[in-house]
């Protein structure tokens, strides 16, 4: 029996001197290691590395996206990189931004403005060389281009379910980039957008040795989530727990299924585990956690609600995987 979704612990991020109102009310990606955290916000260009303290995690480095990817656009501007995703694996830190379209003024809810924003700045898929420790970067990021033949929204336009979206504003089923992965030489993304015929896509590419994924077609992954599109993507062992909402800025639903991921062209049914109870507060990321000797999931929100955030902190929620599986049985 699937349940709603509740939290069995709360986890405290402190992002103290780093913490200004536009990056922590945007957290919109996480990755663990043992002992630090990784985040990304959607405002701005930067990575947050947290260590643990106590029972929750507190600021150890900010780091500015143009240090690491040089060639990065927009920095004259400051145009935001738009981070939905990132990822570690195989000692790198992966990180990708949305590669969507928006309205302009969507923000405003007074007016719908008929002009589209397209910024090379969204469109970041690449990696930096972790630390051995895993809390620091010890060298230059590695990216695909941001525009061009080879560029990610170039390849992605060329699949025929995705090129109808590919121009169409975020929110507005274009494409939207919203979950990342990677399981060893297979780096997966999934899409908040499109969504076609009622099912989401997950797109799944080459990781390459000596660049960041290899040259080809991409594998297209066909995902029945209830018409929800993908929010975020989590590894667990052989499988891909799904954080799944809506393609506009609905409130619900929102839910968490668990996906194994197999070749072909048919319509996939991940087992539903949990979902959330309609509220203000949109899922926004996830990611594999331990905590207190557990595995389990953190969970960070978008439009988070009052009292999750106080000055410098901002309070996570974590539920047990183990906990998780049970409720869904």
């Amino acid at each position: 029996m699937v349940t709603n979704y509740k939290k069995t612990s709360s986890i405290v991020l402190d992002y103290g001197k780093a913490a200004t109102r536009k990056l922590i009310r945007n957290i919109s990606a996480a990755a663990a290691t043992d002992r630090y955290l990784w985040t990304a916000s959607d405002e701005g260009r930067s990575v947050e590395c947290l260590e643990r303290h106590k029972n929750g995690f507190r600021l150890r480095e900010q780091i500015q996206l143009d240090r690491v990817f040089t060639r990065l656009p927009g920095r004259g501007r400051g145009d935001e990189a738009d981070l939905e995703a990132i990822a570690i694996s195989d000692g790198k830190l992966w990180i990708c931004g949305s590669h969507c379209r928006v309205r302009r003024n969507r923000k405003d809810l007074a007016k719908v403005d008929p002009r589209f924003r397209s910024r090379d700045s969204r469109c970041l898929l690449g990696f930096a060389p972790l630390a051995k420790s895993g809390g620091a970067l010890s060298g230059l990021g590695v990216a695909l281009p941001f525009r061009g033949a080879v560029s990610l929204r170039k390849v992605l336009g060329a699949d025929p379910y995705i090129a109808p979206f590919i121009n169409l504003p975020s929110k507005e089923n274009g494409l939207d980039i919203e979950g990342l992965c990677v399981s060893g030489k297979r780096l997966f993304l999934g899409l908040r957008g499109p969504v076609v015929d009622s099912v989401a896509l997950a797109i799944e590419l080459r990781v390459a040795t000596s660049s960041v994924v290899r040259r080809g077609k991409p594998t297209t992954h066909f995902l029945h989530l209830g018409g929800l599109g993908i929010r975020d993507l989590a590894l667990v062992g052989e499988d891909i727990i799904v954080l799944a909402g809506p393609v506009n800025a609905a409130n619900s639903p929102f839910r968490l299924l668990r996906w194994r991921p197999r070749r072909g062209k048919r319509v996939q049914h991940p087992n539903l585990l949990c979902e959330w109870a309609e509220r203000g507060e949109h899922p926004e990321g996830i990611c594999v956690l331990n905590h207190r000797g557990s595995k389990g999931l953190l969970v960070l929100y978008d439009t988070p609600a009052e009292a999750r955030v106080k000055k410098a902190r901002y309070r996570a929620d974590w539920i047990s995987l183990a906990k998780l599986e049970r409720r869904a049985d």
